[in-house]
């Protein structure tokens, strides 16, 4: 080579190292990620999976999702089949390249110590599978993961990061009830010593011989076409919740039965507490969700 050619070699070589650089003391520095050879590693077949344990930090608590039958439970309440159907998706494939620390001392700061939470997946075999969950990566986004044993630290990409971080009530299925409007025929609004009987007529939604107010009834029916909790009470709050005097209550009827729903005020929390009269669980609504339901221009005072 000329003296010509050779500078321009050096010119070349010496941007490739500064390039370089950045990601390499970023590494050293566990921030930002290198790509390497060998890395993190965890995918199992979705339709094996019996389980998956969310243990927090220090063994706080565990959330717990179990297959049951061909049901999914979240420590013993109905889960969402959408929310679990995904997490099964991701666990399948469960995979990074990208390493962002080697050194055991940053574990800690990045969540993955032996102390840190972890995620225990349940195979039909018997077998449970584990690795660490860590912080999310503010800088590149992802979580932090590493295997039990292993020194390195990846940043996992995609969706399952954020599934498994959710608490147990985020995995629970809100809505209460998915009701066709347009086959309903009668509706029965309680609100404390009142009540309302509406019945659709072929000139609409009469309560009694009156014409009923037809702004509130489609809102009404418009929430009834899909009525979601706005949350769900605790284990303490339902178990000495007692439905059997409720405050108000709706029934809603089409040929059969369609819905009957009974509703405690909490005046403590501003909001309600809701569940089917037949019984299951019980739910949190807002409280402008039970005006829309049991509105004051449907259920006038007698007085």
């Amino acid at each position: 080579m000329n003296p010509r050619q050779l500078k321009i070699l050096a010119i070349v070589l010496g941007a490739a190292v500064l390039l370089s650089l950045p990601r390499l003391l970023r590494d050293s520095e566990s921030e930002g990620s290198v790509n390497v050879g060998d890395g993190f590693a965890f995918g199992v077949a979705a339709d094996s999976v019996e389980g998956v344990d969310i243990v927090l930090a220090g063994d706080a608590d565990t959330v717990r999702l179990k297959k049951v039958g061909d049901e999914w439970t979240v420590d013993g309440y109905a889960a969402d089949e959408f929310k679990t159907s995904d997490l099964l998706d991701e666990i399948e494939s469960l995979s990074s390249r990208d390493i962002v620390a080697r050194n055991p001392e940053h574990h800690g700061d990045l969540g993955v110590g032996d102390d840190g939470r972890r995620i225990e997946v349940h195979v039909r075999t018997g077998e449970m599978l584990r690795f660490h969950l860590g912080e999310r990566d503010l800088r590149s986004g992802g979580y932090f993961v590493r295997l039990p044993g292993e020194a390195g630290v990846f940043r996992l990409d995609g969706s399952a990061g954020g599934y498994l971080s959710r608490e147990r009530d985020a995995w629970r299925p809100r809505l209460i009830a998915s009701t066709d409007s347009a086959g309903l025929q009668e509706i029965v609004l309680r609100r404390a010593d009142r009540e309302t009987v509406l019945r659709r007529s072929d000139d609409g939604w009469m309560a009694g011989e009156t014409p009923a107010d037809s702004a509130a009834v489609e809102r009404m029916l418009a929430s009834l076409n899909s009525l979601s909790a706005s949350g769900f009470p605790t284990e303490e709050e339902e178990a000495t919740a007692d439905f059997s005097a409720p405050d108000a209550s709706i029934e809603v009827f089409s040929t059969v039965p369609e819905l009957s729903l009974l509703l405690l005020s909490d005046e403590e929390r501003g909001d309600w507490l809701a569940r089917r009269s037949e019984g299951g669980e019980a739910y949190r609504l807002a409280s402008f969700a039970v005006d829309r339901l049991l509105p004051e221009a449907l259920i006038p005072d007698g007085d």
